[in-house]
């Protein structure tokens, strides 16, 4: 199993960008890929606060159908690198400073 942290804002953009309908908003136990989001809070300090948003998970089908694969055909990590590839635009792109 692998479980992949991100922010509320981030599953947002993935969940318009991909097929999502059937992923699990009830993370299982037995599944592949868990997903927990979490959100960022200001505090009435001005301190942040994280904390978690949602739990996600799918199984191997599920991942595929995400990325528009045949669910019965073998996923090959190339063929995910791909299909993420694609999505992304020059204002997603991670640059460092």
């Amino acid at each position: 199993m692998s479980c992949l942290e991100i922010q509320d804002c981030f599953l947002d953009y993935i969940r318009r960008e991909f097929n999502f309908s059937h992923v699990s908003d009830r993370a299982k136990l037995g599944d592949s890929i868990h997903v927990h989001a979490y959100r960022i809070n200001i505090q009435e300090n001005k301190f942040l606060k994280l904390a978690l948003d949602s739990r996600l998970s799918a199984d191997v089908e599920g991942i595929a159908r995400c990325l528009g694969l045949q669910a019965e055909a073998t996923i090959e990590l190339e063929q995910i690198l791909k299909n993420l590839e694609s999505k992304i635009s020059a204002n997603t792109l991670f640059i460092p400073v």
